[in-house]
């Protein structure tokens, strides 16, 4: 495959999955924050694909790597809160720190605002800039559904083959892997009741927390 694969999805969606896929395909794959990192630099030159982050600049990347091909990992917006609280907890268990955790203990119900808002406002951004480009743009969500389906498309999507034995990697099922936590952790029942009250502060039904895209 000669042309860039970049997964443009946020955190906690599936990224390390699609990493490790990238690698048993034989591709170079980069995993780590790259939004940051100018279109000049050597590392594009070095790998094929790309994953992690947050909001990236999708628009920059399609014009400076023609025909590239752009994965939005996704999946249900309740689940996807939860799992950022969980990240969030974990860090803390351990002594870790991080943007998302600062973010996040300087006001919860005000961090949890502003993550809903601003995948809404970026997942349409990417739905516009995208429209009619089927070939070019796969939206997913490979934490939910058949993972042979979710397999079979992503292939199909670059332009392979199906492969005999191959599966879609699982990485990361759960926080905390590699790591023993140090502190409490919170249940995940209180932690899905923080998520319904953030759905409630933004006007939102338990049905939009169901939902993938937007």
């Amino acid at each position: 495959m000669s042309s860039k694969v970049f997964c443009i999805g946020f955190n906690k969606t599936g990224t390390s999955s699609m990493h490790q896929l990238f690698l048993e395909l034989g591709l170079r794959s980069f995993h780590g924050y790259y939004s940051h990192i100018p279109v000049t630099d050597p590392l594009y030159a070095a790998f094929q694909c790309f994953s992690d982050g947050n909001e990236h600049d999708f628009a920059l990347l399609d014009r400076s790597f023609p025909g590239s091909r752009f994965i939005l990992t996704t999946r249900r917006l309740d689940d996807w809160l939860a799992s950022r609280i969980r990240h969030v907890e974990h860090r803390r268990s351990i002594g870790a720190t991080g943007p998302m955790r600062e973010e996040y203990e300087a006001g919860p119900r005000q961090a949890l605002r502003r993550w809903i808002a601003c995948r809404q406002d970026y997942h349409q951004r990417v739905r516009r800039h995208f429209a009619g480009r089927d070939t070019d743009l796969l939206v997913i969500d490979i934490c939910g559904g058949a993972a042979d389906e979710n397999l079979a498309r992503i292939l199909a999507f670059l332009g392979y083959a199906p492969r005999p034995g191959l599966v879609l990697p699982h990485e990361n099922p759960r926080e905390g892997r590699g790591a023993l936590p140090s502190g409490p952790v919170r249940s995940r029942a209180e932690v899905r009741a923080e998520v319904e009250q953030a759905l409630r502060d933004c006007g939102l039904t338990a049905e939009a927390g169901a939902s993938v895209f937007p």
